[in-house]
């Protein structure tokens, strides 16, 4: 995983406060084996499955056993299943017990909660992460600043990152040398020239690689998600069985390069197709591996000029930057609709205007 900024002063604060140091403090060597148990369920918890702003997740475990408690347990938990989560959590509560064991309840029944308290309780809840012990709450610092929780650092995150990063800093002025040979007139850059898909997402795939070289991850260009459903990007994630799935679309205007003739052009409807067949490319994937946890990128280059046409010679900058905040419409949104499709990424790549 590419590392992600750390604030020290915080690192600093965590190791005084360690959970672990306070639950041996308020328990004993009994209090640090239970909130160890925590620990383990959270790091193990991690390899499959992620969270994100809304997630409302809370582990706890007992100090002492309560025959009440053991009552409940009967009515309203099972075992909790190491098996991969598709998404991410939305509300999960779960109990680990005196050996180990992971239990999932449906809920908590009021009249509990004062020995619950007792014990010790983690709780993810709006992007806060709170222990209980012993009663006293602490807060969890954000060592990592742009993680939800500071248990469940994912891939997914840093993907996203990379690919954002590679917008704002490469391809918004065709900084990247790959993506320059996509262009029909580099010195202007207003067209693209004739099937710049494969060139694209070369460079694409390039930067990744890259970006990435820190994760245990494959990336595989050009792949099936089944037998009749070509990719452009697959990348797995071999230790936790997570894979993304990138689809790279482009809209403008292309041109052939030695007979100078338009050779295409894409509206807004080629990046709303490209969203559409992404989607169905994730609900084929998941057909043929139920196990995987597998997330859907949208990459459209948008190399849209108001006004161009052949006989353009020049661009103001009114015209050519007139799409740069036009964002895409979606419809269905699949973003929204999906829990395993990230937000559709648009990269504006600027032409050269006077």
């Amino acid at each position: 995983m590419a590392l992600q900024q750390i604030n020290t002063d915080v690192l600093q604060d965590l190791v005084v406060h360690e959970p672990l140091v306070v639950a041996g403090q308020k328990f004993g060597d009994h209090g640090s084996g239970r909130m160890k148990d925590i620990l383990r369920f959270l790091k193990r918890c991690a390899t499959i499955t992620r969270v994100n702003e809304r997630t409302n997740l809370t582990v706890f475990a007992l100090v002492n056993a309560d025959s009440t408690i053991d009552q409940e347990r009967l009515a309203n938990a099972v075992a909790f299943q190491f098996n991969p989560i598709p998404g991410e959590i939305d509300s999960l509560i779960i109990e680990i017990r005196a050996d180990g064991t992971p239990y999932v309840w449906q809920q908590i029944p009021p009249s509990i909660m004062p020995t619950l308290k007792q014990g010790i309780i983690y709780q993810l809840m709006q992007g806060v992460e709170t222990f209980e012990i012993g009663g006293l709450s602490y807060a969890v610092p954000k060592v990592i600043e742009t993680s939800v929780s500071q248990y469940f650092v994912h891939s997914f995150s840093t993907l996203k990152e990379a690919i954002c990063a590679y917008r704002d800093n490469m391809a918004r002025t065709s900084t990247c040398y790959l993506l320059r040979e996509a262009w029909h007139d580099q010195n202007n850059r207003f067209w693209f020239r004739a099937g710049p898909e494969f060139m694209l997402r070369r460079a694409l795939c390039n930067y990744l690689r890259a970006y990435l070289r820190h994760d245990d991850m494959e990336l595989r260009p050009e792949q099936n998600v089944d037998e009749s459903h070509p990719v452009d990007i697959k990348i797995i994630w071999r230790a936790n069985n997570r894979a993304a799935i990138i689809e790279v679309k482009w809209i403008g205007k292309s041109r052939d390069l030695q007979t100078g003739g338009v050779t295409a052009t894409y509206t807004d409807a080629r990046a709303r197709s490209g969203a559409k067949q992404l989607a169905q490319y994730l609900e084929s994937h998941r057909q043929e591996a139920p196990a995987a946890d597998t997330r859907g990128y949208l990459v459209v280059f948008d190399c849209r000029r108001k006004g161009l046409n052949l006989t353009t010679p020049t661009l103001s900058r009114n015209a050519g930057m007139y799409y740069a905040n036009r964002e895409v419409e979606y419809a269905p949104k699949y973003h929204i609709d999906r829990t395993d499709f990230e937000e559709p990424i648009r990269m504006f790549l600027e032409p050269v205007c006077v």
